[in-house]
This record gives C-alpha cells, structure tokens and sequence, in this order.
C-alpha cells in the first residue's frame, strides 16, 4: 500500500463564502460613513444659513440705529405675506420705521414664499413640529435683543429643532 499524502490544491467553497461576507460587511459599512457623511454636511449647510440670516438682520439693525432705538424690530418675527413699504420700490428717502419694515419683509423672504413665487426653497427646513422662522426679541431690562433663528434638522431618524441666536446692545 502507498502511503500517500493527499495535498488540497485550489481554495475551498468555505474560504470564498467567508471572504465576499468580510468584503460585505466592508461595503456596508463605507456606504453607512457616506451617508452620515452626507447627512453631517446638509446640517452644516443649515447651520451657514442660519448664521447668514443672523448676522444678516443684525447688521441691518446696525445700519438703522434710530429704528432700533424707536422700537421698531421689538419683538418682531418672520412671517408669510409681509410687504415691503411703498418708498422701497419707489425710490424715495424711508423712515426708520420704514426701513425696519423692509428689513423685516427682507429677512422673511429668506423662509417664506413671496407671492406668486414658484418652486421656491426656503434657506432652513420645517417639519410638521417645527417651523423655520426667525424672532427678534428685546430684553427690556438690560436693553439687549437677543436675534434666533429655528429650524428643523434631521437626527437619526428624528426630526430635531435647532436654534441659533445672537445678541445684539444698540
């Protein structure tokens, strides 16, 4: 009798099973960073947007001190169908109240569709439990306002409000 030693040659069926639900598992995983990844950017974007907005409004409370010192951006919110006053179209020399009526209508045109728009996309998202919108708000006993903007943002699977404020002393 010869006494021979059988010596495998070729891969087994096992060893190729093991190795394509290794490189699965690897694929899986690179698709799920991508699209976290991708997630992660679009709440970035969101969080520029609504910096943009704020900075936005703060400045434009700057260019009209004495619209702020009269009271006109106290506790004054983003809100569909504002319209801007009659001597911004026109040309004509505004009052301060005037000028934060524009800014307002201005600042609201960023989450609310202008009339007659179309395939309009506002800058931050709502969801049914939150609205984007933006407030102005005056703390009256330290004279601060306090300038926020809320929205949307998805978090794992859930709808999240975000805010971002700022805080203004005329």
């Amino acid at each position: 009798m010869n006494n021979r030693r059988y010596k495998q040659s070729g891969v087994g069926l096992i060893e190729v099973m093991l190795a394509i639900v290794i490189l699965s598992i690897g694929f899986l995983a690179a698709a799920k960073m991508q699209v976290e990844g991708m997630r992660y950017s679009q709440s970035a974007y969101f969080l520029s947007q609504a910096n943009l907005m704020l900075r936005d409004m703060s400045d434009r409370m700057r260019a009209n001190r004495q619209g702020v010192l009269d009271g006109h951006y106290d506790n004054a919110a983003t809100v569909a169908g504002t319209v801007p006053p009659a001597c911004a179209n026109a040309g004509n020399k505004c009052t301060p109240a005037q000028i934060a009526q524009n800014d307002i209508h201005a600042w609201s045109k960023y989450l609310h569709a202008p009339a007659n728009a179309v395939n309009f996309i506002p800058l931050l998202p709502s969801s049914d439990k939150t609205q984007a919108q933006g407030a102005i708000s005056l703390d009256a006993t330290t004279g601060v306002y306090d300038i926020s903007v809320q929205w949307s943002d998805l978090n794992i699977d859930a709808q999240e409000t975000r805010t971002l404020s700022v805080q203004l002393t005329p």
